[in-house]
């Protein structure tokens, strides 16, 4: 795919919100031979996504991954201005807040935003503003220096490589790509707390339990971030996404684990034993009941319960000094909310700042970005950060402002 009147060619590895963000921000700067290559055999999004369950002839949603975001960036806000004008994001009011020992506290003045349909919303809408091929497994990249392009495994050449996923995969496909310092920065090792002295990205794993009640709990939040040493969060889905029906008093609930939870019933996430299934499914549940002030033996059985391990979830450490990486000699970058800020908002930025390095070497600079940067650590709830900004305020109908 050599360059044309479209600009030249962009392969865009991982079609989560990072990088559909680089395509769609590529276009608007008119470099729209850009393809965003993506596993997802349902749809794109990586950790913004939604499954579908059917449950005794109804069809559930859960959002099991991002569980929903917040704003405090004016680029994010006008991305999000976007979204809402799309129909895909509305705000979430809630109640969410805190859970300790069963008492549940409201934050005050948190406007969150989810989508409309689940988060798969939001990836969904992104999507149309470029071209995703998909489900796509790309596992093999490499530079060739004559023609400075890069060979994408089956699919030919392109003369810029954006890697917009990271974790175990992303450090195989860079790891003979033949840019070295790329994959450096690729390097991963997972862990439940973060080390200090260890300079390479970090990622904990968590277990999600998705869950439908026969009855509703009757519980006085839709989402809530839990004190409690198995726990972390806990979502009522079914008031989350409006999916209540007349007649039918099921709620769906997602509960996420603790880091040190996950880090302890760690076990191949693609295929896991059917004991440690259960095991993980009963400690969650008790531990949600106790959370939530509920005895455990009065807490209806669920009529359908799935875990799953997230193993690469949520970045420890980011990128210090830069939004995004790009190497300006081989023509390759990296963006994602690991170098940013571990929330959707931040995978937007690294995805807008890789978009607008390209475009700047296309037009001339060569300048590198990141490759120097060391990383620092990131504080807050184990799923995830949600930055604010009290002077972004989005009025539904209005202008945020």
């Amino acid at each position: 795919m050599a360059a044309n009147a479209h600009g030249p060619s962009v392969a865009i590895v991982g079609g989560g919100i990072a990088g559909l963000v680089c395509a769609a921000r590529l276009g608007q700067l008119g470099i729209t031979a850009a393809t965003v290559f993506d596993t997802g055999s349902h749809a794109p999004g990586g950790r913004c996504s939604t499954r579908k369950i059917d449950v005794a002839g109804k069809t559930f949603l859960f959002d099991h991954s991002a569980q929903y975001f917040t704003v405090s960036d004016n680029r994010f806000a006008k991305i999000v201005s976007f979204l809402h004008s799309k129909g895909a994001v509305k705000v979430w009011k809630g109640p969410v807040g805190v859970l300790k020992g069963g008492r549940f506290e409201k934050k005050s003045n948190l406007q969150a935003f989810v989508g409309t349909e689940g988060m798969k919303s939001v990836p969904e809408c992104l999507a149309t503003l470029s071209k995703v091929d998909r489900p796509v497994w790309i596992g093999n990249v490499v530079w060739e220096p004559m023609a400075k392009k890069w060979k994408v495994g089956k699919y030919g050449y392109f003369d810029y490589l954006v890697i917009a996923h990271n974790g175990k995969c992303a450090d195989r496909l860079m790891g003979n790509a033949g840019a070295p310092k790329i994959h450096e920065l690729l390097r991963v090792r997972f862990t439940p707390k973060l080390i200090q002295k260890v300079q390479q990205m970090q990622l904990c794993s968590l277990w999600v339990l998705l869950a439908v009640f026969p009855t509703s709990l009757k519980l006085p939040f839709e989402g809530a971030f839990v004190e409690d040493s198995d726990v972390t969060w806990v979502a009522n889905n079914t008031a989350k996404l409006g999916q209540r029906a007349t007649g039918d008093g099921r709620e769906c609930w997602t509960i996420f684990s603790s880091r040190q939870f996950g880090a302890a019933h760690k076990v191949p996430q693609e295929n896991i034993p059917p004991g440690k299934a259960d095991e993980v499914t009963k400690r969650l549940l008790a531990a949600f009941a106790k959370s939530a002030g509920l005895d455990s033996r009065a807490l209806p059985s669920p009529t359908y319960t799935k875990v799953q391990l997230w193993g690469a979830a949520v970045p420890l450490n980011v990128l210090d000094g830069a939004d995004c990486v790009f190497q300006a000699s081989q023509n390759v970058g990296i963006c994602g909310d690991w170098l940013v800020s571990p929330c959707i908002e931040g995978a937007a930025v690294s995805g807008l700042a890789l978009a607008e390095s390209i475009h700047r070497h296309v037009r001339g600079e060569r300048r590198d970005t990141g490759l120097g940067c060391t990383f620092k650590p990131v504080h807050g709830p184990a799923m995830g950060s949600f930055p604010t900004n009290s002077k972004l305020v989005f009025n539904p109908g209005g202008k945020s402002g």
